[in-house]
């Protein structure tokens, strides 16, 4: 079999649900809940087909990639692991990977840190668990030493034994030091396990009002690594200033700079204190010389914020750091924002009414349960099989006390729409005040175009 043969293998072989997965979504609903809220995650099989799709043109298109994944004995866990992230899989085809190689036994589940990538800003952290006996094993959010400023993103829960996964540590205003101490705990379930568990909760809403969590007991082994990153990789980076103005819907911004690093692009935004809306999102693209595109993230951090303002002040974008560029364009296609005027917005539930919601958002139902609220939200989808995020877990009473961790859940979208439940409980008054994640979205006539090298 040829590897063009074996590719198309892989590709039909995950048209099907695996069956040590079937049931993984009831045992989702079944799994503890550290901050007490239900999230229903759905990952859209288009965007599966297209991520590997993207890893065939890879592997037929570029040798050194092709090369590198022959390098790797688990062929199905690096697709898995790169195929989405144009950045990652450049970095594999260029051999900008350290591999690490640790590994650990305890109580008959043996964790190996695999390999890492890194750069000045980012550590993508591959490792898999194995157990005998076990149908699933999933990675609680590591801690660090020393401890680390950063944002962290983990790997899938209630995967198969062997699967690669993946910890995102994304760092703003400090560099990836030399390296750390890194502890995490390890879950699982068996076969004997799951069935013995009781039924899962017979809708959302009966998930969502459980008010009861499991005691903290289900730690099956804890492992600490001590990771060091080779300084050639901590070392890379580049940061060009920009100081570039422009206009967007009436709102004044400015690139401030752009910062290439061999896993992403950073794109800084600096909104005028006049502006009467905060950016929250940027439709954008970076073109080289040769009109290759590189686009924003879809799976990772894709913006983060500053202390003291809800606006996103730093994108996320693919690199072209391995492309070799003599010359890159930033073009800026839309926006998503938040108007200053809606920060916070009042809903009537007594009458089923909202003074404001955001654009294509519809409050679809408001009725008493028990000691709180059920709330249900309809929202028009941005793309095909998609769901975003409409509203903070802050809300406020009609005192102004300010309340947190309200339970909510997201239904698949259905004919262009999604329902966004939410659940208040302990909460005895009428109306709410609910945080938008933003506002409106807008599209440029024209795009604004940027030379940024």
């Amino acid at each position: 079999m040829n590897r063009n043969q074996e590719y198309e293998a892989l590709l039909q072989e995950l048209e099907a649900t695996p069956a040590a997965l079937d049931g993984t979504a009831e045992r989702a609903l079944r799994r503890r809940r550290r901050e007490r809220r239900l999230r229903i995650f759905g990952v859209p099989a288009g965007s599966l087909a297209a991520c590997f799709a993207a890893f065939v043109l890879l592997v037929n298109l570029f040798p050194p990639f092709a090369r590198a994944c022959g390098n790797v004995p688990l062929l199905r866990a690096l697709a898995q692991a790169v195929a989405w992230s144009p950045s990652l899989s450049a970095a594999v085809a260029n051999d900008y990977v350290q591999p690490i190689g640790q590994s650990q036994t305890v109580n008959g589940i043996t964790a190996t840190i695999e390999y890492v990538i890194v750069d000045q800003k980012q550590v993508h952290i591959f490792f898999t668990l194995k157990g005998e006996g076990y149908e699933s094993l999933s990675a609680e959010l590591p801690e660090f030493t020393p401890w680390q400023r950063c944002s962290v993103l983990g790997g899938d829960f209630l995967q198969p034994p062997g699967t690669l996964l993946r910890f995102t540590l994304d760092y703003q205003d400090n560099d990836v030091p030399e390296g750390f101490t890194m502890t995490l705990g390890v879950t699982g379930e068996t076969a004997g396990e799951a069935e013995s568990h009781p039924p899962a909760a017979s809708s959302v809403w009966d998930a969502l009002e459980e008010d009861t969590v499991p005691p903290d007991n289900s730690i099956l082994a804890t492992f600490t690594f001590d990771l060091k990153f080779d300084p050639t990789y901590t070392a890379s980076g580049e940061i060009i200033p920009v100081n570039s103005a422009f206009q967007l819907d009436g709102q004044a911004l400015t690139v401030t700079e752009v910062e290439v690093y061999p896993t992403h692009v950073r794109v800084n935004v600096e909104g005028a204190a006049a502006n009467t809306a905060w950016l929250k999102s940027l439709d954008f693209y970076l073109e080289n010389e040769d009109g290759e595109r590189f686009d924003s993230i879809t799976n990772g951090v894709t913006a983060s914020g500053e202390e003291g303002s809800p606006a996103m002040v730093s994108y996320r974008l693919e690199s072209p750091w391995f492309a070799r560029c003599g010359h890159l364009t930033l073009h800026i296609t839309g926006a998503t924002w938040l108007d200053k005027d809606m920060e916070r917005i009042r809903v009537d539930l007594a009458n089923g009414t909202a003074d404001q919601l955001p654009e294509g958002v519809e409050l679809y139902s408001a009725e008493r349960s028990g000691d709180g609220w059920r709330i249900e939200f309809r929202a028009r989808s941005r793309e095909e099989n998609h769901f975003h995020q409409l509203f903070y877990s802050t809300y406020y009473d009609p005192d102004g006390t300010e309340h947190d961790q309200q339970a909510t859940s997201v239904t698949a979208p259905d004919d262009g729409y999604f329902y966004r439940q939410m659940v208040l409980r302990d909460y005895p008054w009428s109306e709410v005040w609910l945080c938008p994640a933003y506002s409106r979205t807008t599209t440029a006539e024209t795009p604004v175009t940027i030379p940024i090298k």
